[in-house]
């Protein structure tokens, strides 16, 4: 070893000893205690402010509610309940009622045993035109054995079957296996009229055989077709001189069906003398009694049904058809006569509706004793669009219908059938099912008790009064409950009391502009699902300009997203309502869910504006005539807290992507006439644009200026003060904190939002920039390469192979570089104190080859090795590889060349090689393949043209062997020695350049362990690396490296990624809070975002992949490595800025080697 060597060891050594001390190292712990509290007092001061906003949220008090002029006010009960009805005094004189008769029956039965009846006809009548009669159907289907749908008429024109069966309703009865047995009457429907029975009708078919004769047979042949089981007459309104014609067609019909195994039965009204039963008995399987509508004229009001009036229908029937053969009819409905200024009419109402109307009212009910029936009366004193009337209500309910069935099943009848599925009282399903007779329950008691609580009827039509589109529900689905006395002897009823009413949706409408549309009507321009940062501006623009006031119904995310919006909305004086905080269904949220989603947005409304609002309109439902509980259940919720629901008629659907301007304005037009109407529902946001929305807005102010129509506010519709709609609120420290929460929230979302719309923008031009130099580069390349003479001579090359524990592939190694086509190199192999075999089986393996040198010294690290190795020579140039690193034959040659490429090879440092991964054999390794390609070698070509490439690698770099000790060799300092001299190079005025024909093949890490440790290494040690030498930002002095290469690493090796798991995070949050429908976004349209972002990605790898000639078909591995890999890389980023802070020192570790290393 000459003295000039002695001397580089020296100088080396010297500095490393300097400079043992890491980057970043500390002895004192104080650096990442303070950053610790740091961020403990942060967390605590987000995590108070949090809890303040939450109870502030939670505990914030409602607004009152302004005074509303109630069309419920107008209604006065009149009915004393002691008041009984009484019947003819004739009829009482006869019979005595269920009471005496169930007397008379069980004593009979103490003399003669009697078969119970176990095969009880249960049947129901279901009709189509009633929803609530289908979903009384699914829901009570399996307590019914026999089903009477309306299905069959007969056409007027041709008198032929006009069957209308639903096919939905049929399911479900298949379902339940019922006996279904369609309803044939004689019933002409009108369009836009009301129908009517026609006896004209029934006369031409009861008088033509050949039509009798053809309705009868398609009858029997849609029955079959569609495996029905029967048929039900109800004939009515006949017009008749004798009943012959109606037997001879009811002979006729029984004929036929008993033929096909088919059932018939026929409906027949009381006192009625259109049937004759005596002979229809011998051709009719089952008479079903209809024994209600007892009253069904305008004359006199009364019961549906009363108990001595079924008795005397069935023991006048009774005289000529068997009981076996009769089906008593139980009618559960009501009825309501209301008498006005034009007479008296009568409507049949449903159980449901008889209670809403008694409960609006406030009527207290009465159960007649006498008949078993229910009553109460009212009086209304009218409104602007109904007279002043008094009013009588009877029904029945399930009391009633319990003492008919005993009744019934005591007279040993077939069965009963109810009229109608959807008008009952819900309580009747506990028993209906049952053998009610009196030997059947001394044998199974029946729980009456059952019968005190009545469900609330979520399913039943809602009630609603007055007119206008603002909403007020008065009552939501509740249970009611009653007081039951029970006749112990008999086992019937024999008092009801209505302690709490039971209620479905009642609600009453108001604030109605009865003017038509012209001079001085009403409009107020109402907007929904802003605010939105692109078109809400545009439409305040308008209004401004326009002088038009308007109501806007905000989106609280929306709100907290433009919070400056809110402001200016607000500064205008336009209203401002709820429109819920995520734009969620709140018929389909828990309450707590849906209370909390409107005082959140209320909350924060509040803190902006500095007013409150009752104010609200339901997502999804606006329209001012709920009919199901889906729009009515928002309005309930809303209710609780103090709001008022307002609707709209005049919705042009401007949502609907479909719609252009053109088709907003004439569909506004066109409903504000067709409904008389006021309010109109546009939307400021939501959806992919409103620009149509924006551009109709003038056009629809202009049309209804023109008419000379008073554009308003929602307060000035209900003739109340706006304060009363938006009350103010009293200034605290809550609110105050509140504002500062929500304007936080704002400023860092706005800055998220600017960061991420940067961080795209940059990645994307430095992705086109980096194209753009690669090819240049290579360009540039070819070009040096056409017009090369080559080398002078060949300088002496040494390669340097620093091992530790290598004993796998260290012998392997240098037989590959003893393969190397360049002829002037010799090889140097240090021993880093292995505790293994390495230096014996390297020394073994090619003790007396003359080119290469093996050398142990104690452990240092790989640093001290390279230093230990390059002081052993005298070589003019050093090639660094690993000890597990194969090259191609003539990657020394590639690299000794291209520092005489550009013919200045003294300015030249260091050469970086081709680095691929040589054991591509699982997904962790071929992931770091795809890496090395896209991120390392792509990124190294493009930066050669600046000449600011900022890492040699390790695995294979040729340096200048003057440079190198003028640089002060390999450090220590750092984790990254090739990072870190590659910068000193550049610091001292070197160029480094980059050679993609010098190729070696590395061993990646295999497990998932060993890779975490590696890339926690080269993460760690490149931040060390830059915070050594970020003195050289910017600065002139360092030209490309300094105002390109240190910046380069700055922003998109330790900023960006920053940025990065916080994308990634959001867009797993935003895809999970849409599928709960917590905000307002297309988890499709999530979905393809990040798919575009990722195939930027793979864009951005395919040029990298064609630059080095790569085979495309490893970019399917992209993938799973952008869900996966980018995690870990995120992970390892944290881990070393956090090992940063703490000042630790950090090791290099060993990687275990497997050998796999394969170089074609």
């Amino acid at each position: 070893m000459n003295f000039n060597t002695y001397l580089s060891l020296i100088i080396i050594y010297k500095k490393m000893a300097e400079k043992s001390r890491q980057v970043f190292q500390t002895n004192s712990g104080k650096r990442y205690k303070a950053t610790q509290w740091t961020l403990r007092i942060l967390l605590t001061v987000l995590l108070f402010i949090t809890v303040v906003v939450m109870i502030a949220v939670l505990r914030g008090k409602n607004p009152s509610m302004p005074q509303l002029n109630s069309v419920g006010k107008l209604f006065e009960s009149k009915i004393n309940p002691d008041n009984k009805f009484t019947l003819a005094t004739p009829l009482n004189k006869k019979f005595k009622g269920f009471k005496d008769f169930l007397q008379k029956k069980i004593m009979d039965e103490k003399t003669a045993a009697r078969t119970i009846n176990t095969k009880l006809i249960r049947a129901a009548f279901y009709v189509p035109w009633s929803p609530t009669s289908l979903s009384d159907l699914r829901a009570n289907g399996s307590r019914l054995n026999t089903i009477y749908p309306e299905w069959f008429f007969i056409n007027p024109k041709t008198f032929q079957l006009d069957s209308r069966i639903d096919n939905e309703a049929l399911s479900v009865m298949k379902h339940y296996g019922l006996s279904i047995q369609p309803i044939l009457n004689n019933f002409i429907s009108v369009p836009g009229k009301q129908g009517n029975f026609s006896g004209e009708l029934l006369h031409t078919v009861l008088h033509d055989q050949r039509i009798q004769n053809q309705l009868i047979a398609q009858i029997i042949a849609t029955l079959k077709a569609n495996q029905l089981h029967g048929i039900n007459i109800d004939f009515e309104e006949l017009k008749e001189n004798s009943d012959e014609h109606l037997n001879a067609f009811m002979k006729n019909l029984y004929t036929q069906f008993k033929k096909n195994g088919l059932i018939v039965s026929i409906d027949i009204m009381p006192d009625n003398n259109d049937y004759s039963s005596k002979y229809l008995k011998d051709y009719t399987d089952y008479f079903i009694v209809m024994a209600y509508d007892q009253f069904n004229d305008n004359s006199q009001a009364g019961p549906i049904s009363d108990q001595k009036w079924i008795e005397k229908q069935i023991d006048q029937i009774a005289k000529d058809v068997p009981s076996e053969k009769l089906i008593l009819g139980l009618g559960a409905y009501g009825r309501q006569w209301i008498t006005d200024e034009n007479g008296t009419r009568t409507e049949d109402i449903t159980y449901g509706q008889a209670i809403d109307r008694a409960k609006i009212s406030r009527s207290a009910i009465a159960f007649d004793n006498n008949s078993y029936n229910l009553h109460y009366a009212y009086n209304f004193s009218g409104s602007s669009d109904e007279p002043a009337s008094k009013n009588s209500v009877w029904f029945t309910d399930a009391a009633t219908t319990f003492n008919i069935l005993r009744f019934s099943d005591d007279s040993r009848n077939a069965g009963t059938a109810i009229w109608r599925l959807g008008s009952e009282d819900p309580r009747i399903w506990s028993f209906y099912p049952r053998d009610l007779s009196s030997e059947s329950l001394q044998k199974n008691p029946f729980n009456y008790s059952v019968l005190e609580l009545i469900p609330p009827n979520f399913n039943s039509k809602p009630t609603s009064i007055g007119s206008g589109e603002i909403i007020n529900i008065l009552f939501s689905p509740q249970q009611g409950r009653t007081k039951i006395d029970i006749d112990k002897n008999e086992n019937l009823i024999a008092e009801e009391q209505y302690s709490q009413l039971p209620s479905g949706f009642l609600y009453e409408k108001f604030a109605e502009d009865s003017t038509k549309i012209g001079p001085g009507h009403k409009i107020i321009l109402t907007f929904d699902d802003g605010p939105s940062a692109e078109f809400t501006p545009k439409i305040l623009d308008i209004l401004e300009r326009e002088k038009v006031p308007a109501t806007f119904f905000l989106i609280g995310e929306n709100a907290e997203a433009n919070i400056p919006l809110v402001q200016r909305i607000k500064r205008n004086g336009f209203e401002i309502g709820n429109h819920t905080f995520t734009h969620g269904n709140l018929a389909k949220m828990s309450p707590q869910r849906a209370a909390l989603e409107l005082k959140t947005t209320r909350a924060l409304i509040e803190c902006i504006t500095g007013k409150s609002t009752v104010l609200f309109r339901a997502p999804y439902n606006a329209d001012s005539e709920p009919q199901t509980y889906e729009e009515l259940e928002p309005l309930a919720q809303s209710k609780k807290d103090n709001y008022i629901a307002i609707g709209e008629s005049i919705d042009p659907n401007d949502w609907d992507p479909k719609m252009n301007a053109d088709s907003i304005v004439n569909r506004t037009i066109r409903f504000a006439n067709l409904n008389n109407a006021s309010i109109i529902l546009l939307h400021d946001a939501g959806g992919d644009t409103r620009q149509p929305t924006v551009d109709a807005l003038p056009r629809i102010i202009k049309y209804f200026k023109s008419k000379g129509c008073k554009f308003t506010t929602v307060a000035d519709l209900m003739n109340v003060p706006e304060s009363e709609l938006m009350p103010p609120i009293k200034r605290s420290w809550k609110n105050d904190l509140n504002f500062f929460f929500a304007s936080a929230s704002y400023w860092i979302g706005q800055m998220i939002y600017a960061l991420f719309l940067i961080g795209i923008i940059l990645s994307i031009s430095r992705m086109i920039l980096m194209a753009i130099l690669a090819y240049l580069q290579t360009k540039k390349e070819k070009k040096l390469l056409s017009e090369f003479t080559g080398m002078p001579d060949y300088p002496k090359a040494s390669i340097i192979v620093p091992a530790y524990n290598e004993e796998v592939n260290a012998i392997r190694t240098v037989e590959s570089l003893l393969n190397q086509d360049y002829p002037n190199i010799n090889i140097v192999f240090v021993d880093d104190g292995s505790k293994d075999q390495t230096f014996e089986n390297v020394v073994k393996a090619f003790e007396g080859n003359p080119k290469v040198k093996v050398f142990t010294k104690p452990n240092g690290g790989k640093a001290s090795a390279l230093n230990f190795g390059i002081a052993e020579t005298d070589a003019e140039f050093v090639v660094c590889i690993d000890a597990d690193t194969q090259l191609k034959t003539d990657a020394v040659s590639q690299l000794m060349m291209t520092f005489y490429l550009e013919g200045k090879p003294l300015e030249v440092g260091a050469v970086a090689g081709n680095v691929k991964v040589g054991n591509e054999i699982n997904m962790i390794t071929k992931w770091q393949s795809i890496e090395y390609i896209t991120s390392q070698n792509f990124d190294r070509r493009a930066f050669s043209l600046l000449n600011c490439i900022t890492v040699v690698p390790g695995a294979l770099g040729g340096f200048r062997r003057k440079a190198v000790l003028e640089a002060g060799g390999f450090t220590t300092d750092t984790l990254a020695e090739d990072c870190d001299l590659t910068m000193r190079l550049h610091k001292l005025g070197y160029i480094v350049e980059n050679c993609n024909n010098a190729i070696s093949y590395t061993e990646a890490p295999e497990t998932m362990s060993q890779f975490l440790k590696q890339r926690f290494r080269w993460s760690f040690g490149i931040l060390q690396s830059f915070w050594k030498h970020r003195d050289a930002i910017f600065r002139k002095q360092y030209k490309n490296f300094g105002k390109v290469a240190l910046p380069n690493i700055l922003l998109y090796q330790l900023l960006l990624p920053f940025l990065a798991p916080l994308a990634d995070l959001l867009l797993v949050v935003s895809l999970i809070l849409s599928g709960f429908g917590l905000i307002v976004a297309d988890p499709t349209h999530i979905i393809l975002y990040y798919i575009i972002f990722s195939l930027v990605d793979i864009v951005g790898a395919a040029l990298a992949f064609a630059f080095e000639k790569e085979k495309f078909s490893k970019l399917i591995w992209m993938i799973p490595q952008r869900l996966v890999y980018r995690q870990l890389m995120y992970y390892i980023l944290f881990k070393s800025v956090r090992k940063a802070i703490k000042g630790e020192i950090q090791n290099w570790g060993v990687l275990k080697r497997t050998g796999n290393v394969k170089t074609t």
